[in-house]
């Protein structure tokens, strides 16, 4: 784990994310042009969102999938200067933690790894 600065805010822009569990099939749209690897996803509740394609075990139609882990596609709205603990580097995105325990998805660029914090 990795511990950081915020350099830049983050607004989630997404408040029903998709998640969803490992086995589940997904159905997949568009790849995002921004951030290679990750699709826009269906479960099977009908949310749909984005998610990484590393997650995941693409049919030959590449179209139908099924998740290879769990995932939840939340997002944290961050604040300039705040510190936060990076536990997972994805295409671009990373899973970060607040001290408070609060979770979730931000791009890497609107972070600055720092050691000692």
């Amino acid at each position: 784990m990795t511990q950081c600065r915020v350099l830049s805010v983050h607004h989630s822009h997404y408040p029903n994310p998709i998640r969803f569990r490992q086995g589940e099939p997904l159905q997949l749209g568009r790849r995002d042009d921004e951030y290679p690897g990750w699709v826009w996803t269906t479960t099977p509740d009908g949310n749909q969102g984005w998610a990484p394609l590393a997650l995941m075990r693409v049919e030959a139609d590449g179209v139908q999938a099924q998740a290879t882990e769990n995932y939840t596609a939340w997002e944290l709205t961050t604040e300039v200067g705040e510190r936060l603990t990076l536990q997972r580097e994805l295409n671009e995105w990373g899973w970060v933690v607040r001290a408070s325990g609060e979770a979730g998805w931000v791009p890497l660029a609107t972070l600055e790894k720092v050691a000692g914090l």
